[in-house]
């Protein structure tokens, strides 16, 4: 076997498996005891090292260190912003992504897409050598086939036209080539269909199964018509039938509480379908709790990770939940915060002690850290300290020293098949009912103390969104005092009356946020006039516009530069 094998995993990664822009040029590197000479693929732990390895690439193609196209698909949305920090020097790389005016050499565009190639080679290594061997069998094959593909699903909603190779097999000199949309999409429709009928059913820890290749078919089936350009209803139907098939699986249910998904260990939860594991010693990343807290909130729980103060909640947004709904606490963390307290286990209860001081911007004169609802705006000249609601819905250790919290990551989970259900059912006109009472489900969780509260109709799904859109900023051109100063208030408003479903899109931006929903689900619902809300609204800073091109992200220009054969996507 090709020198690709390595015990501990993150070698692999830290080994740079392919140059920009193609996926044929891997290193020649004996890592570990196992290689081409002695590797035994009909043996389960040799299987289990090769195939791992998978796992990692993927962890760091979503949730890695630095611009992980997890982040990259919630920034440019109507939930979440990285703003400038104003005395912080942060921000500025990220104002053009909430504008959704960037341009092809963005370093937050870039390196998710040459991820996803490195993960692709590693993988077409792995599937080539597995089907050749004897004795390997098809469902370690399906395996790595369901890696490869995520990286490609991944590409082809965010990135449209990228090339496609399957093999590294190849000639010196080969440059893969790009197989148009339509291909692309018929493409990954075969592949997961393959995955599904050969990979294990109940596999879990990371690994891929059944259920989660029927999910991506269903994702893949519910946003043909807005990767394709059609208009029909195959797909919606398509996709109720894989969601139908995962209900009927009888494996999965909704976890007694919204937040139990998002604990630092998953590997239990029934609601949880396929998940990125990490731990404090072999996959720790920033997180999101690392990206949106400041340094003087690590007190809160009594730890040293690390803390970049970058994302806030746009206020907009936040505006839409219900007083009632649990998941605002649950998601967003606001206000006044405190020091961790120990208790006599060992264990900690988090902000839940003394204040905790800290004077830099301090908009409430208390000298207490307070993070503010509103925000002043992207980069005029941008945010203070202590501005906005942090995302917290992911579990935080407290007491650790790592760099980071080690907390598993969902991509799958169960309300998501109920969701996309209801949502097959309304866009098919089908049992709308049914589909009312499975948003209504998956809601009760989140209002305790009255379930009347959770009750959805069919009239409010579809209706319009809740979300007043518009454009929306307190400009300020004093960056050292500016933190006082909320008089200057930019606001348009455009509603969101004109939104198809929109009481449902509004639903899932509760349910899902924080989880690479938004951006897929923003192109997929269209307002009256055609145009999708990711294009046709305004939020923030954001301005509304009739050009669609930046609903799918550039090809990076180093990309372009290392294959001659590549076509930009239109726009750019």
């Amino acid at each position: 076997m090709k020198n690709i094998i390595k015990k501990s995993v993150w070698s692999l990664l830290a080994a740079g498996l392919l140059s920009t822009g193609a996926c044929t040029n891997l290193d020649e590197n004996l890592y570990d005891s196992l290689n081409d000479t002695n590797v035994d693929l009909t043996n389960e732990s040799d299987l289990a090292l090769i195939l791992g390895a998978a796992v990692a690439q993927y962890r760091y193609f979503i949730i890695g260190d630095w611009f992980p196209l997890g982040q990259l698909v919630e920034e440019v949305t109507d939930q979440y912003v990285v703003p400038a920090r104003v005395a912080f020097g942060w921000g500025d790389a990220y104002i053009n992504l909430h504008k959704h005016d960037w341009g092809t050499e963005v370093g937050q565009i870039q390196a998710p897409y040459e991820r996803a190639y490195q993960g692709i080679a590693y993988a077409n290594l792995v599937c080539d050598q597995l089907a050749e061997a004897q004795g390997a069998g098809l469902q370690n094959l399906a395996q790595a086939r369901f890696f490869r593909g995520m990286f490609y699903y991944h590409l082809f909603d965010n990135y449209g036209n990228v090339p496609l190779q399957t093999t590294q097999d190849v000639e010196p000199g080969y440059l893969p080539q790009q197989v148009g949309v339509e291909n692309l999409y018929n493409w990954l429709v075969d592949e997961f269909k393959f995955i599904k009928e050969n990979i294990q059913e109940d596999m879990g820890n990371g690994w891929g199964n059944k259920a989660a290749a029927m999910m991506t078919l269903a994702k893949l089936y519910l946003n043909k018509n807005t990767y394709l350009g059609t208009s029909g209803n195959d797909g919606y139907q398509a996709a109720l039938n894989e969601l139908n098939e995962i209900i009927a699986m009888n494996k999965y249910s909704l976890a007694t509480t919204y937040l139990e998904p998002f604990k630092v260990d998953i590997s239990d939860c029934k609601e949880v379908i396929f998940y990125i594991p990490q731990d404090n010693t072999h996959a720790v990343h920033y997180g999101w709790n690392a990206f949106c807290f400041s340094e003087p909130m690590r007190a809160a729980w009594e730890t040293s990770c690390a803390a970049y103060n970058a994302s806030a909640a746009i206020p907009q947004f936040l505006d839409t939940y219900h007083p009632n709904d649990q998941r605002f606490t649950d998601t967003w963390l606001g206000g006044q915060l405190r020091t961790a307290v120990k208790n006599s286990d060992g264990s900690y209860t988090p902000n839940s002690g003394d204040y905790i001081y800290y004077g830099m911007h301090d908009w409430t004169g208390t000298g207490i850290l307070t993070l503010s609802y509103n925000l002043h705006s992207v980069d005029r000249p941008g945010c203070f300290l202590q501005e906005g609601y942090r995302l917290n819905k992911y579990e935080m250790q407290c007491g650790n020293s790592f760099g980071a919290a080690a907390t598993d990551q969902v991509v799958y989970r169960y309300a998501d098949v109920l969701m996309m259900k209801a949502e097959c059912l309304l866009r098919l006109g089908q049992d709308e009912q049914t589909a009312a009472d499975l948003v209504t489900q998956v809601r009760r969780r989140s209002f305790p103390t009255n379930t009347a509260m959770a009750t959805r109709t069919v009239a409010d799904l579809k209706g319009g969104s809740c979300y007043v859109y518009g454009h929306d900023e307190y400009a300020t051109d004093d960056d050292a005092a500016g933190y006082l100063d909320w008089s200057n208030h930019i606001r348009t408003s455009e509603g969101g009356s004109d939104i198809v479903l929109g009481g449902l899109l509004d639903d899932l931006g509760w349910e899902f946020c924080g989880e690479f929903h938004r951006k897929q689900d923003l192109r997929r619902f269209t307002m009256t006039d055609g145009r999708s809300v990711f294009t046709g609204k305004s939020w923030f800073c954001k301005d509304a516009t009739t050009d669609s091109h930046y609903e799918v992200f550039n090809i990076p220009y180093t990309a372009m530069k290392a294959n001659i054969t590549l076509q930009q996507n239109p726009g750019y």
